[in-house]
């Protein structure tokens, strides 16, 4: 994938973000997709599969709570929701979505494959994504 492939995953997991939060911010939107396609990146969920496995496990099963959790807290930083169960719920409710999980994970690939790629990284409108990917580089 390239550029306009990075560009239109993005867009696409904010727009659910967006549905699914009802946050106005559209910047904080692009930034929370960024953000949790780096999350996806950086625990090697780089396949619709993974989700779906991880989201077949018991409600109460430590990596499902742990994996919910993680994009829960990134629905509340970047939204600036503080209902938690708001939060858990949207969160649950993306990750059942397979066009949201297949952009993340579109996003994931991207970010995995093109790391590297100077041109693609500034595209990347987080500080803090870029910021991790450069850091990661430098070794």
């Amino acid at each position: 994938m390239n550029e306009s492939g990075l560009f239109e995953n993005t867009k696409v997991a904010a727009y659910f973000f967006w549905e699914h939060t009802g946050c106005e911010n559209a910047l904080d939107l692009w930034l929370c997709a960024e953000d949790t396609a780096c999350f996806f990146e950086q625990t090697e969920i780089l396949e619709v599969k993974n989700v779906e496995a991880i989201m077949r496990l018991d409600k109460y099963d430590y990596y499902y709570i742990a994996f919910v959790q993680h994009v829960s807290f990134r629905i509340f930083q970047y939204t600036g929701s503080s209902g938690e169960w708001h939060n858990w719920f949207a969160a649950e409710r993306l990750l059942a979505n397979t066009e949201w999980v297949e952009a993340l994970v579109g996003m994931a690939s991207i970010y995995r494959s093109e790391k590297r790629n100077q041109s693609v990284m500034n595209d990347v409108r987080s500080e803090n994504v870029r910021a991790y990917y450069e850091e990661r580089n430098q070794y």
